[in-house]
């Protein structure tokens, strides 16, 4: 008898145990969504993709509208998380990608505005910049993640970033979606040629190459 209400109860421990777990996720898929629509990425707390393209670009065009200054994107990539997550785990390895947010953050001057896109990527646009400003500050952001040690799981880990970059006018009276996707598409290809040429370097694209 004795034995039949403890198995009872252990049965009873484990439904609810099960029944916490889920509730558990369903409050972190809750956050996130409320994270997404507030704008903020819930790993490394800085703005989303939605809130960087909607605010902080729209915002930093039009503080270069009157002056017919460049406006400067940069896409960084951390080159090795996949090898730090297949050693370490996807928590490790989201423990390096925070990391390296708030490496970002605090050696980025404050004008220039900081957004994490998906996966590894960061976006960086610096209103006023032209194109060798902006190639300046990649590599000088290439060189101090290259020299920083991040915090990975009980151990430490070292990475590298490659970088697309490019420096345009924006014209009056565009397509903001279309520019955007075009703006985009150009330096995904530009980081795309910086990681398949070996990572930790500076690709760029001109603003030629975008109306």
């Amino acid at each position: 008898m004795a034995d039949s209400t403890l198995e009872q109860r252990l049965q009873s421990l484990q439904h609810e145990n099960q029944t916490l777990r889920q509730e558990v996720e369903r409050l972190r898929s809750e956050n996130k969504r409320w994270a997404r629509l507030a704008g903020t990425d819930t790993l490394t707390g800085l703005p989303n993709k939605i809130s960087f393209l909607r605010a902080l670009v729209p915002q930093a065009v039009k503080s270069v509208a009157q002056t017919k200054k460049a406006i400067g994107f940069i896409l960084l990539s951390a080159d090795n998380l996949g090898p730090i997550n297949e050693a370490h785990g996807r928590i490790a390895g989201d423990q390096v990608l925070k990391g390296l947010g708030e490496f970002l953050k605090t050696i980025l001057p404050e004008e220039l505005k900081l957004g994490h896109i998906d996966g590894s990527n960061f976006a960086i646009v610096m209103p006023g910049a032209p194109l060798e400003d902006v190639k300046a500050r990649a590599n000088m952001l290439r060189a101090r993640i290259r020299s920083h040690t991040f915090t990975c799981g009980k151990t430490i880990a070292k990475i590298t970033a490659s970088t697309g970059i490019v420096s345009l006018i924006p014209q009056q009276n565009t397509d903001e979606k279309k520019w955007l996707e075009t703006l985009f598409g150009h330096l995904n290809e530009a980081l795309y040629k910086a990681k398949s040429s070996g990572g930790n370097q500076v690709q760029t694209v001109t603003n030629t190459d975008i109306p």
